[in-house]
């Protein structure tokens, strides 16, 4: 019976000891993530959004990509994961054309969209 509850002592451990690990990767990836998307923040411009190369714009299925009219409300998809995303209001403006000067206002928290997009 001793025998018994020591194998199955060495076959359980292991196996929390990968989970662990395996659950700290996964936390480090997470904090990670969201102090990237902490980095954009309300009074930057749209140039200052593509610097920091994290973060490609989401339009959807039914807008071409090629399509730079200026919208005030625009979803983007992390660049290291296309299933999280952020939300990025701009002011106002006067140009029907996105500029580079055009600042942002309000930036979502992050979160996942898994939402078939195709």
């Amino acid at each position: 019976m001793l025998s018994a509850i020591v194998l199955l002592g060495l076959i359980v451990a292991p196996t929390r000891a990968v989970a662990t690990v395996n659950d700290a990767d996964f936390a480090r990836k997470l904090v990670e993530v969201f102090n990237d998307c902490q980095k954009v923040k309300p009074g930057m411009t749209r140039a200052e959004l593509i610097t920091l190369q994290m973060f490609d714009e989401d339009r959807g299925p039914l807008h071409a990509r090629d399509d730079h009219s200026f919208k005030q409300h625009l979803m983007f998809e992390y660049r290291s994961c296309s299933l999280i995303k952020v939300n990025i209001d701009f002011g106002a403006s006067d140009s029907p054309e996105e500029r580079p000067i055009d600042v942002i206002t309000k930036v979502s928290l992050p979160y996942i969209d898994a939402r078939s997009r195709r």
